[in-house]
């Protein structure tokens, strides 16, 4: 009998010891795949000139819906000076994932993209993989980079 109890004392603490050890790979294993976060830099050219700032916006895929033209409901958004007719930038601490990037040259500091009475814009404008819309602007999945290593670089040539 006594030999029974110790048997069970034992499976009990070795069962005990089994889900701590399972638990903790779980939520170490969860934490490591969440904070995997990198930088995406952005070199933005074809600024015809320096005046206002540039507006950069970035959507995850989770915001994708809302690219480019809801600036409220953007990942992050930044204010940019504009030096020798380009940017660069650095999007830092991104977790993993797809991204768009769209940029607006806002030249008379009026946070608004200023149209003709075509309601074609005339201030630049560019997207990430300088994609392009058929009749407005293009979608995420045209604009989006995959961000899964430490860091990576891009180039977007502005369309003024």
């Amino acid at each position: 009998m006594q030999y029974l109890i110790q048997g069970i004392s034992f499976m009990r603490q070795n069962m005990i010891y089994f889900f701590v050890m399972i638990f903790s790979f779980m939520i170490f294993g969860q934490s490591e795949a969440q904070t995997q976060t990198g930088k995406i830099i952005v070199q933005v050219k074809g600024f015809k000139n320096n005046d206002g700032k540039a507006r950069l916006l970035i959507f995850s895929e989770k915001e994708k819906e809302f690219f480019p033209k809801e600036k409220d409901k953007a990942y992050a958004k930044f204010i940019v000076p504009i030096v020798d007719n380009q940017v660069l930038f650095t999007f830092e601490n991104l977790p993993y994932g797809y991204y768009a990037i769209s940029v607006h040259h806002d030249e008379d500091n009026n946070n608004k993209v200023n149209s003709n009475f075509f309601g074609i814009p005339n201030e630049g404008l560019g997207a990430s993989n300088d994609a392009k819309g058929f009749f407005g602007p293009p979608s995420f999945d045209k604009a989006k980079v995959k961000l899964n290593e430490d860091q990576i670089s891009i180039i977007i040539n502005l369309v003024n």
